[in-house]
């Protein structure tokens, strides 16, 4: 049986952790060690891993990717994930993703992501991008892997220091743009969904978007220079794909906001 390790960074989510932790539950046949790395919650996260026999490590509050880095770094399954804690990830989506990584070789798996509003009513689907499309996305300023989709291997962790805890809001896209410089391999996984990605207004990306836009931008201009004529086919191309997804979603969001709305990929489905 496959084992993987998935890390849950928390502070106060007793609204929505109990549907992640029993997501990950549900990971047949694949065996997932589940963590929580809490970072002062005071309302009834606690007690939900505590009946859920979830283990808990405390960590400082202020740094997400810092306590993604201790519920990670003692882990000595083969495959690492992390997963917020308003996300989810469907049935068997990590053996799929598994399989595929062994089959492949690849250091890196990730597949497709579903978005969710606050209650968890589905808004959109959406294709990631193809790997050879990565490198040019992220010049543009964009990171074509969905973060709930994802697995890396342990020893890439490793080899990488884990997540740059210097950065509040992009450590993730920082990690994969490393692996990509250091010649890792990536495998997607286009099939069905692996995840479900919560948008509401308590998440840090909805209310702190302009300081994390801020931060990638400078992150990945940086890193990675300014994209060419090939990024930008690369980025249409990535588009155009998912032209029914943008029709679907443009739909959902009209039919909860009672009137036509064109919504951008973070905005808020709460009325």
């Amino acid at each position: 049986m496959a084992m993987i390790t998935c890390a849950v960074p928390t502070l106060n989510s007793a609204r929505t952790l109990e549907a992640t932790l029993l997501s990950l539950r549900s990971q047949f046949p694949s065996d997932v060690e589940v963590v929580v790395i809490d970072s002062g919650s005071t309302d009834r996260t606690l007690d939900i891993c505590r009946t859920l026999g979830v283990p808990v490590l405390l960590d400082e509050p202020d740094n997400m990717y810092r306590a993604i880095n201790k519920g990670l770094s003692s882990a000595d399954s083969e495959w690492l994930a992390y997963l917020n804690s308003d996300d989810w990830v469907y049935p068997g989506s990590y053996a799929r993703l598994m399989e595929l990584g062994e089959s492949t070789h690849a250091d890196i798996v990730y597949g497709n992501c579903d978005y969710a509003d606050a209650s968890g009513r589905f808004i959109y689907p959406f294709l990631s991008a193809r790997p050879r499309q990565l490198r040019s996305l992220f010049r543009m300023g964009i990171m074509g892997i969905p973060q709930p989709t994802a697995i890396f291997r342990r020893s890439t962790f490793a080899q990488l220091g884990g997540f740059d805890a210097t950065l509040h809001f992009v450590a993730d896209a920082d990690f994969y743009s490393r692996a990509l410089d250091a010649g890792k391999m990536f495998a997607y996984c286009d099939r069905l969904p692996v995840s479900c990605f919560r948008v509401h207004r308590e998440q840090l990306s909805f209310r702190r978007r302009s300081s994390m836009d801020e931060e990638c931008r400078h992150l990945l201009a940086r890193r990675e220079g300014k994209p060419g004529p090939m990024d930008w086919w690369a980025f249409l191309d990535w588009k155009f794909r998912n032209l029914p997804n943008y029709l679907i979603r443009i739909i959902r969001a009209s039919y909860f906001s009672k009137r036509i709305r064109m919504p951008r990929s973070m905005d808020d489905y709460d009325e």
